[in-house]
């Protein structure tokens, strides 16, 4: 007769059948919970890169960007017309990087490019017709320069596109602060209140908000009789245009050519060049790198005038970001490839540029002659350095520090001059901060 095998016989086996069942079970589970991240990344990324501290440059899509087009800057072509032509083009991603990648473009060209840029986008992206409107909105709150009539219409704008894409949290975001414009200002005209309480009591009747929209008609029928001011320039000097030698004219202009004919190339054989005409434009741009570094640091070296060392370190900063942009294939074509090898110095470069820059204007502030202005000023340096950053222009900033540092500006400011009557400060939208304008209340 066989005898019967022991009962722990089996439990060996029995263990490995199980242990290997367990481990099979948490590799399905961690590879699920991995392509689940990996859609929702995929589908919220434009909402993840809404917010302060996110990077505006990981929103473009660098292999749609129309090289011909965005040459025509490279070229001598204002940024500001290449940007309007890619609008019209329907290219929004060379438009984008325009709007991202280059510092020269003023607060008021940058918000309407954004604006545009969102309409341009419109059903064809949401997230992105969302961002961008959203970036008109934060440029509106943060710019120092900015009259607040131009500030009410860009709030206006963007808060209708963001109604038309279903965004109701950031387009009533947009919206109030066009409300606190107008109730709030002391630098609007009647009229001016008259018209924003119009346009704002249509928007919040779309919202169901009917008390704001009840609030809106009665003030657009009997606005806010406030003290009016002279809306005065900012307190930090305007920035000039620096003089450069005729050998760096010359190299500018061997750079104009060399893209210029690059570009045509582009058009005419349908987006393909010979290496020759690319690599005619590569040793353009690093002659023209190699003499304007060295010159700019020279004169930063040895100008003693803070305005003027400014001025300078702005040119820097305009050419580096030029560099930067080409680092990052930001004119959809490789055009020097040591400098891509090379981005993440070049990004550090900038970076210590920008930071050399607003250490000269809290330096500058400091010399002010009249101390009743310094709190303003320091402000003004703090809303710069921000926008900045939250442009995408200076890479890196130091985002919490800053904002902490506004804020408590703005805390300061609304004791010094409180008849500025509106300041700026942080909102928590959907879980996540945005910068906004806010009365002195």
């Amino acid at each position: 007769m066989e005898q019967a095998k022991p009962k722990n016989s089996y439990l060996g086996p029995m263990i490995i059948v199980g242990t290997l069942a367990i481990l099979i079970l948490i590799l399905i589970t961690v590879v699920g919970i991995f392509l689940f991240a990996n859609q929702f990344d995929s589908s919220q990324s434009g909402r993840l890169n809404l917010f302060i501290g996110s990077n505006p440059l990981n929103q473009i899509d660098f292999d749609e960007i129309d090289p011909a087009l965005a040459l025509s800057s490279l070229g001598g072509m204002p940024e500001s017309d290449v940007i309007l032509e890619a609008i019209d083009k329907d290219r929004p991603e060379t438009a984008l990087a325009s709007l991202l990648f280059h510092p020269t473009l003023t607060n008021n060209e940058t918000a309407g490019g954004f604006l545009q840029l969102a309409m341009t986008y419109g059903n064809q992206d949401k997230n992105k017709a969302t961002f961008s409107n959203k970036m008109a909105c934060q440029v509106a709150t943060l710019a120092p320069n900015m009259p607040d009539t131009v500030r009410a219409d860009i709030f206006l704008q963007a808060g209708e596109g963001l109604i038309e894409l279903d965004e109701p949290s950031l387009a009533k975001l947009c919206l109030n602060q066009a409300f606190t414009i107008a109730s709030k200002s002391p630098f609007l005209q009647a009229a001016h209140r008259r018209d924003i309480f119009e346009r704002l009591q249509k928007n919040y009747i779309i919202f169901g908000e009917r008390e704001l929209a009840r609030e809106s008609l009665n003030l657009s029928a009997n606005p806010p009789q406030l003290t009016l001011i002279t809306e005065e320039q900012t307190v930090l000097p305007k920035n000039e245009a620096v003089p450069v030698p005729q050998d760096i004219q010359e190299v500018e202009a061997n750079r104009w050519r060399a893209a210029q004919e690059l570009a045509a190339l582009l058009v005419e054989r349908g987006g393909t060049a010979p290496q020759e005409v690319i690599d005619t434009l590569t040793e353009a741009l690093i002659a023209e790198d190699q003499q304007k570094l060295s010159f700019y640091e020279s004169e930063i070296t040895k100008t003693t005038q803070l305005s003027k060392k400014i001025d300078f370190i702005l040119a820097q900063i305009a050419w580096m970001s030029i560099k930067y942009r080409v680092a990052r294939r930001g004119y959809g074509i490789t055009l020097v490839p040591q400098w891509e090898a090379e981005a993440e110095q070049i990004r550090a470069d900038l970076t210590k540029a920008y930071e050399n820059l607003f250490t000269l204007y809290a330096d500058l502030i400091v010399a002010l002659p009249d101390v009743s202005r310094i709190d303003k000023a320091a402000e003004e340096r703090l809303r710069s350095e921000i926008l900045a950053g939250e442009l995408g222009r200076y890479p890196n900033y130091p985002e919490e520090q800053r904002r902490k540092q506004l804020l408590d500006a703005t805390e300061q400011l609304k004791t010094s001059q409180p008849a500025i009557g509106i300041f700026v400060g942080v909102d928590n939208i959907d879980n996540q901060q945005m910068y906004r304008l806010i009365p002195i209340e």
